[in-house]
């Protein structure tokens, strides 16, 4: 049987406001801002597009649901590796971990660093200038630093060192970045609903039964949606950190997703208010269109800068979170021993936070974050279904486990969740054979790495 290692390095610092801020600054990222018109674009009904980005909710909602019971029961630091590791064995939790480690959180700190980049070049256009600083023509990988990669690279080390110097400075500015971002939506929505140029009749039809009853084209619509909900599970990899977690965990996970759920259904509605459907079609801003409508003025400003504090909140919860799981390997004795270091000022893991900065530092340097996640997306996505599914396996394999929270509508909440996800899976397995198959050749690597960790004599 595998057992839990308690993990009393780590302090349980962070209260329920604050583990409810952590998950809604994960989600609210760029999704929400570009998503709806790829969305109207599969499916050009307002109807269609709301049922879309309910449902996208209902299922992160599942998913949140079934964490908070794996949460309280095993309320350590890790999130999905300690599921799966628990429901699954050692080795399929290294697999998890190791995907974390090399892609999962490395990649996704190099893109919103890489975009965050990007946006802020609208208020500082040399970081968007071609001009190359530095230029190394390497075999494999050349590299070329221009001045956004320099930007992206400080902003991911001072991320970094600021989470090194403790759990409470790193939720306090997260508190302040998504309740700015909160704010700056629920703004756009009653300032939308009652002095915008919009028009109800936009709504009308309300939907289009031929269009919404096309199982494929509702299926390519729902993808977009899925990205925008990420990071419903955020407060899981700090477990360990979290205050009375055998109540707030669970109450963290389901006001952050239902939060979400309702700034996104009600900012949707305020995008078709302001703007037909039909003219969404695969718009990439599709907020800068729809407030510009509603007020009358250029918003691009504005809006740049929501998306940019939005982006800078992601990035700060990623930062923080990942290293949990690398902290938890080392503690199993399947990855750098170091890692299991906690600062006695700071009581923060900060070997593993600075360990995955500097691979992140080095994807974006490289520019290999992209192909790097593209091969191992699915892989991701199967991770996800592995981790809703230990519900159902824990049920089975420890009955005797202290459930403080048990998962209303079990099993059939996460049977649908992971049933969805394999669904997702199938489908870019058969859209992109290659590169799926390229991902699990990635993850299965992973497999020597563990025996050879598994062999080696604990380190002094």
């Amino acid at each position: 049987m595998v057992t839990v290692m308690a993990q009393t390095e780590l302090k349980r610092q962070i209260g329920l406001f604050s583990a409810v801020m952590l998950i809604a600054g994960d989600m609210i990222g760029t999704g929400i801002f570009i998503s709806t018109g790829a969305i109207a674009e599969t499916l050009p009904t307002p109807g269609g597009v709301l049922l879309v980005w309910l449902f996208g909710g209902l299922l992160a909602l599942a998913g949140a649901l079934t964490c908070a019971e794996l949460s309280a029961s095993l309320p350590y630091a890790g999130g999905d590796y300690i599921y799966i590791r628990e429901a699954y064995g050692k080795l399929m939790g290294f697999l998890s971990g190791w995907s974390s480690f090399l892609v999962t959180f490395s990649v996704a700190i190099a893109f919103l660093a890489v975009i965050l980049s990007g946006f802020t070049s609208f208020f500082f256009p040399i970081l968007g200038s071609d001009h190359v600083i530095f230029s190394l023509a390497l075999p494999i990988v050349p590299i070329t630093v221009k001045a956004g990669t320099i930007f992206s690279i400080v902003v991911v080390l001072l991320l970094s060192g600021l989470h090194c110097l403790g759990v409470r400075q790193g939720t306090v500015v997260q508190n302040v970045l998504t309740t700015l971002k909160i704010g700056a939506l629920l703004g756009i929505i009653v300032f939308g609903v009652l002095f915008g140029k919009g028009n109800r009749s936009h709504f009308e039809p309300l939907f289009d039964w031929q269009k919404i009853g096309d199982f494929s084209l509702f299926g390519a619509a729902f993808i977009p949606v899925i990205f925008a909900y990420s990071g419903w599970n955020a407060v899981t990899y700090i477990a360990g950190e979290v205050k009375d977690p055998e109540r707030n965990l669970p109450r963290a996970l389901m006001y952050g997703v239902l939060i979400v759920m309702a700034l996104y259904l009600a900012i949707n509605a305020v995008y078709i208010y302001a703007v037909p459907v039909t003219e969404m079609k695969g718009a990439l801003r599709m907020s800068e269109i729809a407030t510009t409508a509603l007020f009358g003025y250029k918003t691009s400003a504005w809006i740049t800068g929501i998306i940019t504090i939005s982006i800078l909140g992601a990035l700060n919860v990623v930062t923080m979170i990942g290293p949990r799981i690398y902290y938890a390997m080392a503690k199993d004795g399947v990855f750098f021993q170091r890692l299991t270091y906690v600062h006695p000022n700071f009581g923060t893991p900060t070997k593993a936070i600075l360990l995955q900065a500097l691979w992140s530092c080095l994807l974006i340097l490289t520019n290999t974050w992209g192909t790097l996640f593209t091969y191992v997306s699915v892989a991701i996505t199967l991770f996800s279904a592995f981790t809703v599914g230990s519900v159902i396996v824990l049920r089975y394999k420890r009955p005797e486990l202290k459930r403080p929270y048990r998962l209303w509508g079990y099993p059939l909440v996460p049977i649908l969740f992971v049933l969805v996800h394999l669904w997702i899976v199938w489908g870019s397995v058969t859209e992109k054979p290659t590169e799926s198959l390229i991902g699990l050749f990635i993850v299965c690597l992973g497999i020597p790495v563990y025996w050879i960790w598994k062999s080696r004599p604990a380190e002094s």
